[in-house]
């Protein structure tokens, strides 16, 4: 069966579970990028204003899709950047762009509720990655996490480990 195949054959918890794992690869290229560059400035031409990006968004938007909520209005602080980035403001390299997409994506689907595409997330979030030879390892390592994940789970209750009284 092939890697698309098997993915869509999961269950709902177990796709957020391999977005999730995907996104945080896409992380930490996003985090090393943003360490690498420093600060990243751009001008949004409509108004002409000087715009810094928040580099720690991504962060904070995959942490808020692990707790399964958001207090901070994530949604709100998306806006102009992915605006500036459509117009063509805000560039970014194609892998980075990728992992910045997918893990606002991410954030769409599991706090905003909004009709994201499974496949989009795991297309973009494997984009990240540069070397396309690590694409299919890291969405079948990505599977086998959530599959051995969950079989943990049902191990734990038949041997009584979660029973409650």
């Amino acid at each position: 069966m092939s890697l698309a195949k098997e993915f869509h054959s999961l269950p709902p918890e177990q796709r957020r579970f391999v977005h999730i794992s995907l996104c945080e690869s896409a992380l930490a290229k996003w985090l090393e990028y943003i360490e690498a560059c420093g600060p990243i400035q751009y001008t949004e031409t409509v108004c002409g204003t000087r715009q810094v990006v928040d580099g720690d968004l991504p962060r904070r938007a995959l942490d808020a899709v692990r707790k399964g909520w958001d207090n901070d209005h994530l949604a709100d602080m998306y806006l102009e950047p992915i605006v500036s980035m459509q117009d063509g403001d805000l560039e970014f390299p194609d892998a980075i762009e990728y992992a910045y997409y997918a893990i606002y994506n991410l954030y769409q689907k599991y706090i905003d509720n909004q009709a994201i595409d499974d496949w989009l997330i795991v297309n973009q979030a494997i984009s990240a990655e540069v070397d396309e030879n690590m694409w299919s390892p890291l969405l079948a390592d990505a599977i086998e996490l959530a599959v051995s994940r969950k079989r943990r789970r049902q191990d734990r209750r038949r041997s009584g480990f979660c029973r409650r009284k």
